[in-house]
């Protein structure tokens, strides 16, 4: 059960009640309950405010929880979760693609520890607000992506930045 939901279970304050404290719709706070939505960080803090602590911030984003679920662009339906080898080998392409020439190609363990970090990225921007799927890939991967090529160059225009992530989130969708 949702613990918002045992908390109004437990005091006995009826949904409606409790969504004009906090300032929202009844709705909103059903799709809260059933999992369809997070709430946005202000009303996570006046929820918590006005539970007097019961219902826990991380409790109203499942931190901790082991999977994720990914939203494809457009259609709103709940797809598989990110797969991080997937997300290493879109990784490995990139970074080949945009070093060519070079002398630099990073071990297998980097692009497996870049890959958990986008992954760990878009989960906690996808907890906190409500975009999800390839444009919250695409965020998630472009530092990481600079982080990694900035290890081996200085000069990494924004614009290289913005394309190697657009091309390894296409790379990931594509291979899906």
């Amino acid at each position: 059960m949702h613990p918002l939901k045992q908390y109004l279970t437990d005091v006995d304050e009826p949904l409606q009640d409790f969504a004009r404290r906090v300032g929202v719709s009844r709705q909103t706070l059903y799709r809260i309950i059933s999992g369809r939505q997070t709430p946005k960080p202000a009303l996570a803090k006046r929820i918590v405010e006005a539970t007097g602590r019961a219902v826990e911030f991380g409790m109203l984003y499942k931190i901790g929880r082991q999977e994720t679920n990914v939203t494809e662009l457009g259609n709103g339906k709940v797809a598989a979760p990110l797969n991080q080898d997937r997300l290493g080998s879109a990784l490995s392409v990139v970074v080949n693609h945009l070093t060519a020439g070079g002398e630099f190609s990073p071990p297998e363990e980097a692009i497996n520890i870049a890959a958990e970090a986008v992954l760990n990225t878009y989960v906690a921007l996808s907890t906190v607000t409500t975009r999800q799927g390839p444009n919250r890939l695409q965020q998630a991967l472009r530092p990481v992506l600079g982080e990694i090529l900035r290890e081996y160059s200085d000069q990494i225009p924004d614009s290289l930045l913005d394309q190697g992530a657009a091309l390894a989130t296409q790379l990931y969708f594509q291979s899906r």
